[in-house]
């Protein structure tokens, strides 16, 4: 889009945010969790921070492929952490989002285990070097 690009003309760094938190929204959705399902079994993802590695400049009209990882992820999978890669056409890595994240409960307004449906999701999405994440809440 045009707006995409900063001042260089590469792709502004909070768009990466932008797509890796529609990357994980679509993971979900893809797990047949859309938001209106979520909300009704009374969750919804919070982000608790990012972590974004630049490797190679994107610029405009560039299409740029994202994957999505969890590669940390608490012990009652209250507490998650996605990464997510963009890759170039080329299949160059162009940057690394890493998202820690938690469910939060929306009726009790805290960080709280997922329903076991969408807990046995984020177990299953593990990556092979998924880290144990404390949970606290």
């Amino acid at each position: 889009r045009w707006d995409d690009a900063d001042l260089n003309g590469h792709l502004r760094n909070t768009r990466y945010l932008e797509y890796a938190a529609t990357a994980r929204l679509a993971f979900l959705i893809g797990e047949g969790w859309a938001p209106r399902k979520l909300l009704k079994a009374g969750f919804a993802a919070v982000s608790l921070g990012e972590e974004v590695r630049y490797l190679r400049e994107v610029f405009p009209l560039e299409v740029v492929t994202a994957t999505s990882r969890v590669i940390g992820l608490s012990a009652d999978a209250a507490r998650w952490r996605f990464e997510h890669t963009f890759s170039r056409e080329s299949g160059e890595e162009a940057a690394v989002v890493r998202t820690l994240g938690a469910w939060i409960d929306v009726g009790a307004r805290r960080i709280a285990p997922p329903p076991p449906e969408l807990r046995t999701v984020m177990e299953e999405a593990r990556a092979a070097d998924c880290e144990v994440i404390a949970s606290r809440h």
